[in-house]
């Protein structure tokens, strides 16, 4: 797990490369602090380099890519790779980069695992194939050599990476499938560059901060980040997860396709399907995707919030034989949100090393800085904070890799809002009374049949309202919208005629979560959160190509039943996980005590407001004439939008300032 980055020059442009990229990975050195290390090449010299941060046992190495020249001699290099390592898997020399294969006509910068790196190098090896290190990254240049571009649709895991090919003269990128790993780049006339974070590429001096009001209406009206490849920075692209790209060298032309789309299952049932066999099924991919996932050259911890995912997770470390397991629980004051009741239930369970955080409003506020800082585009709620400390303890506790249930809610069905598509699939495939009868299955938790009702008149009619007409709707809907200013809501209202929530089924629901909208924002918050306190964080519910194929081959019928979240999860942890965990009514999910700590800080962050940049996307007059009102109301559920409020203003005056 690392931090990349990269230039290539274009046009005879005049950029000092060694300077930019030496700048950028410098802005990343969170994601490495392990060392550092560089590739330059000019013409058809090809040059591994080393920089401030390179270990001194790694320049007097014996290995094949060791570094032999310093970066700053490269000022005119056409091409330069860069790379920061957090060394996990093949700890000594051997592990560093960038990486070559054994002719040196590969090299790789790669941020990532690919979990199921040792079948693969033993079915490559068979194939003629030799290795030097011990890494998984070495493995991806090998299935480069081998495959080529196809080498992707190999790997289990999470992975952004570049390699130089030599005889193509050429760069290839690839994301991972669902976006666990971060790529972003900038390509103009001077230049082609690339990076883990954006505010390596600002660090750079490659692009202005110019925040893309599109991406921002996007923000406030549909609590969507990163929808569009350009997102809060214009000149900013992101690579989409799936998707590869080539850029030719002397040229700078840019090829990027799709390699993956996620196959759902569209059916509604299967008269053949059993349950036991499936969740059987489900348990052994399971099982396995979490011991892919303890493949380390350092100690494992996990994430455990006491939901049903973290404790799946901690429960099968904890029975496939890892003891003594690091476990890391956030825990507040108020009982009504705390969950660590039932991490202790898991904790006593496996006997677990037990660490616990209580973040305060006063910390947050200490904190609020590098909260935003670390995470490049503004957030939505103060859960992400929560993360962010966890992560902190995490490091403090001298933990390198922990895993976390991200992925769970969106793969098995574990959130309220499912519920409207299980409704919509009983009206639609069993009838009006199979849907009452569904509809009080689930009455204590929704008033199912008015809500559901109203719901699908939205859906249905909303959309085919004038834009103008939406918007009013909208603010009348969500008062915090009309503390925005008019004009930049009436310039960006057409953006309402694009909302892609099309899904007609729960597995069509679930799916759209999965792939590129909300779990990718959730996975974009958890990166952030581990690589600025240098922890990798490992998903098995999100990359686990087996796991999650498997799952979406499931007719949507049986993703829930009477009136019950997550059933195929529950009946394949049952006699892993505590009982009393298991059929838990009372899901929190990640919830902190969003209000009461907005009314504990509000005095201390008016000043943001008179940020005059603020006035250009809020009516910053109104807010302040509502200020004491609209943010002292400690009691108010956190419903991801009031911190609006005062998150956007912050990343405003950050980004702005360290433009």
């Amino acid at each position: 797990m690392c931090g990349i980055a990269g230039i290539v020059k274009l046009n005879n442009s005049q950029v000092d490369t060694a300077a930019v990229v030496q700048k950028m990975n410098n802005a990343i050195r969170h994601r490495g602090p392990d060392g550092e290390g560089f590739l330059a090449i000019q013409g058809e010299q090809v040059t591994a380099a080393f920089g401030n941060d390179t270990p001194s046992a790694i320049k007097e190495s014996g290995i094949l890519h060791k570094p032999t020249a310093s970066i700053v001699n490269s000022a005119n290099a056409d091409v330069i790779l860069a790379h920061r390592r957090l060394s996990i898997i093949d700890i000594q020399p051997t592990g560093y980069q960038p990486m070559c294969n054994t002719y040196k006509n590969l090299w790789i910068t790669h941020n990532g695992e690919i979990y199921n790196y040792l079948e693969l190098r033993e079915e490559l090896a068979k194939a003629g194939f030799k290795f030097h290190t011990s890494s998984d990254t070495e493995v991806i240049l090998n299935a480069y050599k081998h495959w080529g571009p196809d080498c992707v649709n190999h790997f289990n895991g999470m992975w952004a990476f570049v390699i130089y090919d030599k005889e193509k003269d050429t760069l290839f990128a690839s994301r991972d499938r669902f976006g666990v790993k971060p790529f972003y780049y900038v390509h103009n006339n001077t230049c082609f560059a690339f990076a883990s974070e954006q505010k390596a590429l600002f660090a750079g001096g490659l692009v202005d901060f110019n925040p893309n009001g599109r991406a921002i209406f996007d923000y406030w009206l549909f609590s969507s980040m990163e929808r569009e490849e350009e997102g809060m920075f214009k000149g900013i692209t992101e690579l989409f997860p799936s998707h590869n790209l080539t850029i030719n060298v002397k040229n700078g032309e840019l090829k990027k396709w799709k390699y993956y789309t996620l196959p759902y299952s569209k059916q509604y049932e299967d008269k053949t399907f059993d349950e036991k066999q499936s969740t059987d099924k489900i348990r052994a991919l399971l099982t396995d995707a979490v011991n892919l996932r303890m493949r380390s050259d350092v100690e494992v911890g996990s994430c455990l919030s006491g939901g049903m995912d973290s404790s799946s997770i901690v429960s099968l470390m904890s029975k496939s034989g890892h003891k003594g397991i690091n476990t890391f629980t956030a825990s507040f004051a108020d009982a009504a949100i705390d969950e660590s009741s039932w991490a202790k239930i898991i904790s006593d369970a496996v006997q677990s090393k037990v660490h616990v955080v209580k973040p305060t409003a006063k910390e947050l506020l200490k904190d609020l800085h590098d909260l935003f800082y670390c995470q490049d585009i503004p957030i939505w709620s103060t859960s992400t904070y929560a993360q962010f400390r966890l992560m902190r303890l995490t490091k403090e506790s001298n933990i390198k890799v922990v895993l976390d249930g991200q992925g769970g809610d969106e793969l098995f069905a574990g959130y309220d809002n499912y519920y409207f598509y299980y409704l919509q699939d009983v009206l639609k495939n069993e009838g009006l009374a199979a849907f009452m009868s569904a509809s009080k299955n689930i009455q204590k938790l929704v008033p199912s049949i008015k809500w559901y009702f109203k719901k699908r008149i939205l859906k249905e009619y909303l959309y085919r309202l004038p834009v103008q007409q939406q918007l009013k709707a909208r603010l009348s809907a969500h008062k915090e919208l009309t503390y925005l200013n008019k004009d930049f809501l009436h310039a960006h209202v057409n953006e309402l005629e694009r909302d892609d929530e099309t899904a007609d089924s729960v597995n069509g629901a679930l799916a759209h979560d999965f792939y590129n909208t909300l779990l990718k924002s959730y996975l974009k918050c958890e990166d952030r959160c581990s690589m600025w306190h240098s922890v990798e964080s490992r998903t098995p519910f999100s990359d686990d190509i087996n796991l999650i194929e498997y799952a979406f081959s499931i007719p949507s019928k049986y993703k829930i039943q009477h009136g019950k979240l997550k059933p195929l999860l529950r009946e394949a942890m049952r006699g892993i996980v505590p009982q009393q965990v298991l059929d838990r009514k009372d899901k929190k999910g990640y919830t902190t005590p969003n209000g009461k700590w907005i009314a504990e800080i509000k005095d201390d962050v008016h000043h943001i407001f008179e940020n005059p940049v603020v006035g250009e996307y809020m009516n910053t007059k109104k807010l302040l004439a509502d200020y004491d009102k609209l943010f002292n109301q400690p009691d108010k559920p956190d419903n991801g939008r009031i911190f609006k409020l005062i998150a956007f203003p912050i990343w405003l005056t950050i980004f702005s300032k360290k433009a």
